[in-house]
């Protein structure tokens, strides 16, 4: 099975989504609507932020839907703390990401695999490249591959499945097409809505 978008006009896809204005804006953190207010205060308790502490504008963007939010974080929570280890599932997330085209998405998870997982500079560049890339073990390929495949067909084949069983079990494997799915949904969200980048997040080109 054969998978085309390695290669991306990075200037362009940047220009489309984060060149233009959000198409939601985010709620004013001082005075958010009491459902979403509430909704802060959960999330600032599951990330750890001061109660009265800066909130994101992605957040603040979010919580116009906060009852969608909180099921989103509940996931995002539970994948964190997943079966599948931390430098694997952040290399799905960003070999994701690149398919996508989500400069938001991108540039957090460099930012993550980097600071939490030690994943290299070199490795990082690899996910542009995918599974063709030189360099990766067999496990890390199949990572690559499975979310290649995911894309392509909706499903992985027996003989990326197997790769992966290899070194993965039962519970793993079925967390993994997951991860990518809500990581996909996340993407789309993103896009869609022209989530600004925040910090040191420059998108599609941050190594």
């Amino acid at each position: 099975m054969s998978f085309e978008p390695n290669e991306r006009d990075i200037a362009a896809r940047m220009a489309q989504i984060v060149g233009r204005p959000p198409r939601i804006e985010p709620l004013p953190e001082d005075n958010l609507p009491p459902e979403a207010e509430e909704a802060a205060v959960e999330i600032r308790a599951a990330f750890g932020m001061p109660e009265n502490g800066f909130m994101p504008e992605s957040f603040r963007q979010m919580l116009v839907h906060p009852g969608m939010f909180r099921g989103q974080m509940a996931i995002g929570i539970a994948l964190a703390a997943g079966s599948v280890p931390p430098r694997e599932r952040e290399l799905a997330i960003l070999r994701n990401a690149w398919i996508c085209g989500a400069p938001y998405e991108w540039g957090e998870h460099v930012e993550m695999g980097k600071n939490r997982c030690g994943i290299t500079a070199e490795e990082i560049e690899r996910c542009t490249q995918g599974s063709a890339a030189e360099g990766w073990s067999e496990h890390d390929r199949a990572i690559m591959r499975a979310v290649e495949e995911l894309h392509a067909d909706y499903m992985i084949t027996d003989e990326t499945w197997a790769t992966l069983a290899k070194t993965w079990d039962d519970k793993q494997l079925m967390e993994f097409t997951v991860l990518v799915g809500v990581y996909t949904t996340t993407a789309m969200q993103q896009n869609s809505v022209r989530f600004r980048l925040d910090g040191n997040n420059t998108g599609l080109s941050h190594r």
